[in-house]
């Protein structure tokens, strides 16, 4: 694994997603399973560590958030590109299944936090 894991669970990537102009992979990212957001946590932290998601899209949101939507894309589609959107449309509009309070997104956040440990406690072993 990794030196960095951008730890975040499906409905956050899927609210990333829709805020940049993605809503059909938003609706596919809601979906997944905690392992599968974990998968996408190594790869995005690969690309924010080797510089490579600054590289694809060097105009795209700032922090992880590139790296993350990037290996999600990737990771849905089968292949890497910048999302619609460089700016995030407001989190107000997101669609109701996307709307979560902040406690919601950090409940969300256990199992993937769980799913990682897990993987973590096996690559020792």
């Amino acid at each position: 694994m990794g030196s960095l894991t951008i730890t975040s669970p499906p409905l956050s990537i899927a609210r990333e997603l829709w805020r940049l102009g993605e809503p059909d992979l938003a609706s596919r990212a809601v979906s997944l399973s905690a392992e599968q957001a974990v998968d996408i946590g190594i790869r995005a932290g690969d690309l924010d560590q080797s510089g490579e998601a600054r590289a694809i899209w060097p105009d795209g949101p700032s922090g992880v958030t590139s790296a993350l939507v990037l290996a999600a894309v990737e990771y849905l589609e089968g292949s890497m590109r910048p999302c619609a959107r460089r700016r995030r449309l407001p989190e107000k509009n997101l669609p109701l299944a996307l709307q979560a309070s902040e406690s919601e997104l950090w409940a969300a956040l256990t199992p993937v936090a769980r799913a990682l440990d897990r993987r973590r406690l096996e690559a020792r072993e």
